[in-house]
């Protein structure tokens, strides 16, 4: 097991895969054997929504940042390096916890 301290104060990006929001809800749809549909929000309401719940500004913002990556594209292969094992796709992940869902 490696020493968590070498990451100190490091942000990572993470992605295995660049799919869009819509996508995604297809992925969830199928394996999970009912409709998941996605309806994009404008990002200044998702931010006020955020901050309206009590978050703090930089968490809301990050969050915002997210939802605007998953449109823009954002793959990150190197994080396997991180996690020392290969990165998983939404499907397989979605699939390993798919009793979470249920």
């Amino acid at each position: 097991m490696e020493p968590i301290n070498k990451h100190d104060r490091c942000v990572y990006e993470m992605g295995a895969e660049f799919i869009t929001q819509e996508q995604r809800a297809a992925i969830f749809s199928k394996v999970l054997g009912r409709s998941i549909t996605y309806e994009q929000q404008p990002f200044e309401t998702l931010y006020k929504t955020f901050i309206g719940i009590g978050m703090h500004h930089s968490y809301a913002y990050d969050l915002v940042s997210l939802s605007i990556e998953s449109i823009t594209g954002h793959v990150t292969p190197q994080l396997s390096i991180l996690i020392n094992r290969p990165l998983r796709t939404l499907e397989e992940w979605l699939q390993e916890n798919v009793n979470a869902f249920q």
